[in-house]
């Protein structure tokens, strides 16, 4: 999961979101709200963050872990 902020605005730069979509589509990347997005690896973790660092976002990646005996 790839979360982002910076810090005076409300989000990212629209060109932002659409160099996403680009360059990643639907099926690398989900998003989950504006600045929160899931991967399906780690390396593509690892890319959408440094597209976002970029774009001077701040930029924190975190490893989910699904856990069948949760919810």
């Amino acid at each position: 999961m790839v979360m982002w902020d910076k810090l005076g605005t409300n989000s990212a730069p629209g060109r932002f979101y659409n160099k996403i979509r680009k360059k990643f589509g639907d099926e690398v990347v989900r998003f989950i709200q504006r600045s929160v997005y899931g991967t399906e690896t780690f390396e593509s973790a690892e890319s959408l963050a440094e597209l976002a660092k970029h774009q001077g976002l701040n930029v924190l990646v975190f490893r989910v872990v699904e856990d069948s005996n949760v919810g």
